[in-house]
């Protein structure tokens, strides 16, 4: 379909079809899954297969919404109606920012090597919670070793140095967006044409800006894409399969529980102004 900023033709029913189902099994697959593999009667290859299918759901979401990404549906993805309230303040160029995928990960290493009670595995066999977890994948965060570390500090350190260049670049779009709208449309009058005629040509005007700059934030939306999805792919391909479950279980409830209606409910209340 041919490129126009007044099209009346709106993409968000089948993104939210879209975005629903994959949600979907993300809570009553994925999860699954994952919490079989977290369980003392799993395999190894269990836990494995798993968490390769998790890997691959999380991977061809957003290699989906690259496919759909021209300059006709661009401005429904970078602002997507079909996200809740609660998830909109996680929200970088269309989805959720890249900074928090390595901070879940932090969050599972300060938290057990900051936590004086786990301190030694007689200790982790007398826990409640951990009773029913292999030894290996209660402590799989314990004491984390240094390659591990290093590499997760080169994951954040790309990501610092990404992040703001494509935020850059979406203020370089706009500016330029605006530069080529207001010459366009000022010299439209200053030719002395009639005012139906110059109404045209500035609308011809704004047209050809919107299109090229709905193509610079295709191509930005697709890099954030490949941004996040390099960063899940090398912590998962930086830690043990146990560390791996572990973290891909937590970032599935993480985003399941966007979907959380009492949760959803609290905070749209806690947003209401007095």
């Amino acid at each position: 379909m041919p490129f126009s900023i007044f099209s009346r033709k709106k993409p968000t029913r089948r993104f939210n079809d879209f975005y629903s189902d994959w949600s979907k099994t993300l809570t009553d697959n994925c999860l699954p899954l994952l919490r079989q593999s977290l369980s003392s009667a799993a395999s190894a290859s269990v836990l494995s297969s798993n968490v390769d299918l998790v890997l691959r759901h999380l991977v061809l979401y957003y290699e989906t919404l690259d496919l759909a990404a021209d300059p006709n549906t661009i401005p429904y993805l970078l602002f997507p109606s079909w996200r809740n309230s609660l998830e909109t303040p996680f929200l970088f160029l269309g989805d959720i920012h890249p900074y928090l995928l390595t901070n879940l990960l932090r969050s599972f290493i300060d938290r057990e090597n900051q936590d004086s009670d786990y301190e030694d595995e007689d200790t982790l066999r007398l826990i409640p919670d951990l009773v029913n977890q292999p030894l290996k994948i209660a402590t799989a965060w314990k004491d984390p070793s240094d390659e591990l570390v290093m590499r997760i500090d080169q994951i954040e350190c790309t990501m610092r140095l990404m992040v703001p260049v494509l935020m850059d670049r979406v203020r370089k779009a706009q500016r330029g967006f605006v530069s080529r709208v207001s010459e366009n449309w000022i010299a439209s009058y200053q030719v002395g044409k009639k005012r139906k005629t110059a109404v045209t040509a500035a609308s011809a005007g704004v047209e050809d800006a919107a299109k090229g700059e709905m193509e610079e934030l295709v191509s930005i939306f697709v890099d954030a894409n490949r941004l996040r999805k390099s960063v899940i792919m090398d912590i998962v391909g930086a830690t043990s399969e146990h560390q791996a479950a572990l973290y891909l279980e937590g970032l599935c409830q993480f985003l399941a529980g966007f979907k959380d209606q009492v949760l959803l409910q609290d905070f749209e209340v806690v947003a209401l102004p007095n």
